[in-house]
């Protein structure tokens, strides 16, 4: 991952953190004491943080660092999403009416894995 990914993934980490929080962008740079200007460039992946500018963004939202320098966050975050969904489609069917939709999936999964 270069450098630029890295910058924009960590600014999609501290902005999903600080929404998990229920927390605006505002209240989170004056209680970490930066600008909100600053944190709009954190969040977008325009600038890189320091080290301790990160120490005060994991101390205000609470989470450790690591959370925030997890960059496979986002992809257990969608799949989380999309196993939500996907129950939620078909909770009130049938057991057999289920059992087709995951054979649909399957075979959907497949062809796909097929073409990559």
């Amino acid at each position: 991952m270069e450098r630029e990914q890295l910058t924009r993934q960590l600014g999609v980490n501290i902005r999903r953190a600080r929404l998990l929080k229920d927390m605006s962008q505002e209240a989170l740079s004056l209680a970490a004491g930066l600008s909100p200007t600053y944190l709009g460039f954190l969040e977008r992946g325009e600038k890189c943080p320091t080290v301790d500018t990160l120490y005060r963004i994991c101390e205000v939202l609470d989470v450790p660092i690591y959370e925030l320098l997890d960059f496979g966050a986002n992809d257990k975050e969608v799949n989380a999403q999309v196993r939500s969904r996907i129950e939620n489609a078909i909770k009130d069917l049938s057991g057999s009416q289920q059992y087709k939709i995951a054979e649909v999936v399957e075979k959907i999964a497949s062809m796909v894995e097929e073409k990559v």
